[in-house]
């Protein structure tokens, strides 16, 4: 790797950047395997069915470990849910997915999907262990507070168990990763802010009798190399405001130290008055979140994740032009 900095290894790609089809996107991850990336992870947000896109990404490619991060768990059974990840290892050859899982938000869950967003930390925990006894080939019958299942194999199961990793921002939901999953999926924090989180999920670790460094972490880092990382964060701002606060965002950016600017957003956008609420979103924030520049400073902030705590950085574009996307994977390929 050119520059001065060391080598980041584990370093993935994070699926799908803005301004690519789907078959540009099913292109780009196997040009970044090709480059030497370890992992792409797939978004379920308003576009791509991650599974769908996960499972295309799969049979495109060989070697890399491919994983949703994060499908909402509430807006599709369990027993679906586990067919969903089965059918997206089938499609990589078996043993290269990852069925990472959330309980989302409000808006995405109930204002879109129809469906209840209730006790998100019993749902999240009851969803782990049913899916675990999915992928092992059990019948599976669970009573619980809020997930319910009665009578269901997969046939056929998967080869090997399918990881589990669930997505967290804030306390509880993080030490339940530790606990209960292989992995926790984390986003929207600057380097600083990463070992206390990675603590919580420590804890939980800890707490099952579990080795807390066999917990992978992967972190979605909004990326890109730039000639002009001033209009790549102001482009961010635009699109920020609705993520902070957002039911679980607000929290986590409170517990991170920004209650100013969560609440300064929260009134422009009640006042529906555009420039407050951009007015409100600080330069400390979007430097923090916001990784730009050229391909040395945006890997030596990418090592500086790592250095905290973070074991796979997840290179995501989400700006509109293409161009950016491709030159930001190319340029902080593992092998450069």
């Amino acid at each position: 790797m050119s520059g001065t900095v060391g080598r980041v290894s584990g370093l993935a790609v994070s699926l799908a950047p803005s301004g690519l089809s789907f078959r540009d996107n099913v292109a780009f991850a196997k040009e970044a395997e090709v480059l030497g990336y370890d992992s792409a992870w797939v978004p379920e947000v308003g576009g791509n069915d991650a599974f769908a896109l996960g499972a295309a990404v799969g049979l495109a490619t060989e070697r890399l470990r491919i994983g949703t991060a994060v499908v909402p768990m509430n807006i599709r059974g369990p027993a679906l849910l586990a067919m969903a990840a089965s059918t997206m290892d089938a499609m990589s050859g078996g043993g290269r997915a990852i069925c990472g899982i959330g309980v989302s938000s409000p808006q995405i869950v109930s204002d879109w999907n129809d469906a209840d967003y209730y006790k998100p930390l019993k749902r999240a925990e009851e969803t782990i262990g049913v899916l675990r006894q999915m992928f092992a080939g059990e019948k599976v019958s669970f009573d619980g507070e809020v997930v319910k299942v009665k009578g269901y194999r997969m046939m056929p199961s998967p080869p090997q168990p399918i990881p589990i990793y669930l997505g967290a921002l804030n306390k509880k939901m993080l030490q339940l990763a530790g606990e209960k999953a292989d992995g926790v999926i984390i986003n929207m924090l600057g380097e600083e802010h990463v070992p206390k989180v990675v603590a919580e999920v420590r804890k939980g670790a800890e707490r099952a009798g579990k080795d807390p460094n066999d917990i992978e972490v992967v972190m979605r880092v909004q990326c890109a190399v730039t000639d002009d990382p001033q209009q790549i964060r102001e482009a961010f701002a635009h699109g920020f405001g609705a993520y902070i606060v957002a039911p679980g965002y607000d929290t986590f950016f409170t517990w991170q130290g920004y209650g100013e600017v969560v609440e300064g957003v929260r009134a422009g956008r009640a006042a529906k008055d555009r420039a407050a609420s951009r007015a409100a979103v600080s330069d400390d924030i979007l430097n923090a979140l916001v990784v730009a520049g050229s391909a040395d400073e945006v890997r030596g902030r990418l090592k500086a994740f790592m250095n905290a705590g973070v074991t796979t950085p997840a290179v995501h574009i989400f700006w509109p032009d293409p161009e950016v996307a491709w030159r930001t994977m190319r340029e902080l390929a593992p092998g450069n």
